[in-house]
């Protein structure tokens, strides 16, 4: 069958088999508003006489993509979507300002989220990028059920069930199946207290950093436990292009002002190394994004005695010992920018900035074109910005 796909223009990607179909994992998305075709040349399957079926062809018209955020973070959280020239806002959730976190599924069609319940616990909702047909899909009563996140077939969402009895706070990974329509335990060991999951791009692994040993864990098929990665920071690590690295980060605390490094973990050779570690200053960093076709990573940093702001950072991925040849996104002096994230196809970048200097200033959602090095405004009091597909 892989023998007699062929897709104009050309995509770079990989095939998997799952039963008696086969995906096909584009290495960037697709270009936007563009028209492919897929073909599967003849002879790539015989009739029930054995005969060779002839060619057949398929059209496939790639939509333009939004951007989601929280919109009115600090008062009424709700989740919205909007252009990427700022227009045609769409306010997606209806939750009376109850939206906590979002993640969206990798086709774009339905977007997960965690709201405060009634009880003082928080569920786990799911909305279409349209804003219809809102329901949920784990009611929690008093529990937090938080950080929810989509594998990349779509069939999972996965999320942190916390509960606390007697003093004692209890996690549980979940996941709720789309196949069968149920909820399952991924991970429940007694001395793992797992938050902030993220899937590798291939479905193969769950990230998760455990509050009890310190350290990310990676969690193989069927929730057995492949490797632990020791790290003071509890945070959601950023995967790879290609599923093979993570890139996180570590608090060293040796001196009188705290400030993080960046890591990035091999996990074919499970080897760890710090980055920058050949700059003379002192760089607080934020966890690097690598863009989609692995060429570039993003990473927000400042020098530990410079500006109180970290500023946003290109650099080239064979080029991460020093900051030598890294060039600035965002470089001003009094902004911070946070929330730093590729779109797909790897043509732009959508970020989170605040003002600093002012006692009122509202966050706002950026994005930074890679062609012509341009920055755009897209919303207001606004924050945690994810592209919707």
């Amino acid at each position: 069958m892989e023998a007699a796909w062929y897709l104009e223009p050309s995509v770079n990607g990989r095939f998997e088999w799952h039963g008696r179909q086969l995906w096909f994992w584009p290495q960037t998305g697709l270009q936007p508003d563009r028209v492919y075709t897929l073909s599967l040349q003849a002879g790539w399957k015989k009739d029930q006489r054995g005969s060779p079926i002839q060619e057949v062809r398929f059209t496939i018209n790639v939509r333009a993509p939004r951007l989601l955020y929280l919109g009115a973070p600090n008062e009424s959280p709700e989740i919205y979507s909007v252009t990427l020239d700022g227009g045609d806002v769409k306010q997606l959730t209806h939750t009376g300002g109850q939206v906590l976190e979002f993640a969206v599924s990798r086709d774009g069609k339905y977007i997960a989220f965690s709201m405060r319940n009634a009880q003082g616990g928080t569920d786990i909702g799911i909305v279409s990028r349209g804003g219809q047909d809102q329901r949920i899909l784990s009611s929690c009563g008093r529990d937090s059920c938080r950080y929810p996140v989509w594998s990349p077939d779509g069939r999972w969402v996965t999320f942190i069930r916390m509960t606390l009895a007697g003093g004692e706070k209890r996690s549980v990974l979940w996941s709720y199946d789309f196949d069968d329509r149920r909820l399952i335990q991924v991970l429940d060991a007694p001395n793992v207290v797992p938050t902030q999951p993220t899937w590798s791009p291939d479905g193969n692994y769950l990230a998760v950093y455990d509050e009890q040993a310190q350290g990310i864990r990676i969690v193989g098929q069927e929730g057995r436990e492949n490797a632990l990665i020791p790290t003071n920071v509890s945070q959601q690590p950023r995967w790879s292009w290609n599923s093979q690295r993570l890139f996180f980060t570590v608090e060293n605390n040796t001196g009188l002002i705290p400030y993080h490094e960046a890591y990035v973990a091999d996990l074919e050779n499970r080897s760890t190394r710090r980055l920058f570690a050949n700059v003379p200053q002192t760089l607080d960093v934020s966890i690097p994004a690598e863009s989609p076709d692995g060429q570039w990573l993003v990473v927000g940093m400042r020098i530990l005695n410079g500006p109180v702001n970290k500023q946003l950072w290109l650099f080239p991925v064979e080029s991460l010992d020093t900051i030598a040849e890294g060039v600035p996104i965002m470089a001003e002096a009094m902004i911070n920018a946070a929330a730093y994230q590729w779109e797909p196809a790897g043509r732009a970048l959508v970020y989170q900035q605040i003002d600093l200097t002012s006692s009122d200033a509202q966050p706002q959602i950026v994005v930074w074109w890679r062609d012509d090095d341009q920055v755009r405004v897209i919303a207001n009091e606004a924050a945690f910005p994810t592209w919707l597909p």
